[in-house]
């Protein structure tokens, strides 16, 4: 488990306890910061036979796992911890509870048919014990018919029955799908507390979790320098456009990597410490059309995340043109 994660394991376990954890639950993050990790943990803590016969027996914190299995359980700061070796345990590690639904879409959306799925599970009474989970990986690629559907089992929750939503992009669910989970938003370290959790080092203190191929992939990171090189001798020289498509297109972390880049020459210009590739000068372009350029960066990313057949060669084509046109002005103002 992720070390950022401990103190949210520490309130969620404190709620299960206290038989206060919330019906609905939603686990909001960068990718990667653990949403998933800590789901299936919490999970398997509300589906542990063993754990919820001495959780239900006593309240000493101390107590509760003792007995179990001191080789198998363990109780680091109150946080709770499953067994391992129960029968639910083991049929949650095979994948085969009876009483736990994970929705899977082999599609890019997940469409209303699954969500209509669970809301027939949790219809059902439990195979075994008096609980039933259900888990909804990246929540925000559900369509809008799904999330409509989805709001009616949150808005009448069956008796001992959780649901647990996953997403990276929080900003892409519906407001009432929000409104109707207890939201934990995970927030890991940035700049050289992050490269310390990695056993990196640098200067870059704004370097977050996104970046994790960077840090710990050495070709990744070899990449990304080689790509900031490029879009600053487009940007200043009109170099490298043909590469630079290509690797937006093909490379999945392309958009990301061009948004990083505009922001930290945005940063440079208000005089931020950034890592920068060459001594390429900056202030050639002024702050307003830098804007423009990390404006129409992020409008692509929106696409890309909102529409299911996206043409990423045209928008990426569209892309470039756009920010030639702001280059052309910017020109156009400077001989002026």
């Amino acid at each position: 488990m992720k070390t950022w994660l401990l103190a949210m394991q520490q309130q969620l376990s404190r709620q299960v306890r206290d038989n206060k954890l919330p019906h609905a639950l939603l686990f909001s993050g960068v990718d990667g910061a653990g949403q998933e990790e800590i789901a299936q943990w919490l999970i398997n803590v509300l589906l542990c036979q063993r754990l919820k016969e001495h959780v239900d027996k006593t309240l000493n914190k101390a107590s509760v796992l003792e007995e179990i299995n001191a080789d198998s359980a363990q109780l680091v700061d109150a946080v709770l911890q499953p067994c391992g070796i129960c029968k639910t345990c083991k049929l949650f590690a095979n994948n085969s509870y009876p009483d736990h639904l994970t929705i899977v879409s082999d599609k890019k959306n997940i469409g209303v048919e699954l969500i209509r799925d669970l809301s027939h599970f949790f219809e059902k009474t439990a195979h075994i014990g008096d609980m039933k989970t259900a888990l909804v990986n990246q929540a925000d690629t559900m369509t809008v018919s799904a999330a409509n559907a989805l709001l009616k089992t949150l808005e009448e929750p069956t008796e001992n029955s959780f649901i647990i939503l996953t997403t990276d992009s929080s900003d892409l669910l519906l407001p009432t799908i929000i409104s109707r989970c207890h939201e934990f938003e995970i927030r890991p370290p940035v700049g050289k507390e992050l490269l310390a959790e990695f056993n990196q080092q640098g200067d870059d203190a704004f370097v977050n979790l996104s970046h994790l191929s960077e840090l710990s992939d050495a070709e990744s990171a070899v990449a990304f320098a080689a790509f900031r090189d490029m879009v600053n001798k487009y940007l200043f020289a009109h170099q490298h456009r043909a590469d630079i498509l290509a690797i937006l297109v093909e490379h999945q972390a392309g958009y990301r990597w061009l948004e990083k880049i505009i922001v930290d020459m945005m940063r440079h210009q208000s005089g931020w410490p950034t890592v920068a590739s060459n001594n390429e000068p900056t202030d050639s372009i002024n702050k307003h059309q830098l804007w423009d350029i990390y404006n129409l960066v992020q409008v692509a990313n929106g696409k890309l995340k909102t529409i299911v057949q996206v043409n990423k060669q045209f928008l990426s084509e569209q892309l470039l043109a756009d920010i030639k046109v702001v280059l052309q002005n910017n020109e156009q103002t400077v001989e002026e």
